[in-house]
């Protein structure tokens, strides 16, 4: 088990079903487990909209929402 797999066994076990995120190299090893596991893996055009979107699905499914952004300008 990597770093990646074992997030997203973390996320599955917390009920998550999508991942919100822009796609980066350090962090495509979450991208893939979680897709392996199921949950649907959600690619916006800037990090902001990432969050905004977990934000949304959290408020209005009362699940958990989540966004996964990679290092550099942007939300850093």
């Amino acid at each position: 088990m990597n770093g990646g797999e074992l997030v997203a066994s973390v996320l599955q076990a917390q009920g998550v079903e999508r991942l919100f995120t822009l796609v980066g190299g350090h962090i495509s090893p979450i991208l893939v487990a979680a897709k392996a596991r199921g949950i649907q893996v959600v690619d916006t055009r800037h990090e902001a909209t990432a969050v905004f979107a977990a934000d949304a699905t959290a408020r209005l499914t009362g699940r958990p929402g989540v966004a996964a952004v990679t290092a550099g300008p942007g939300v850093t």
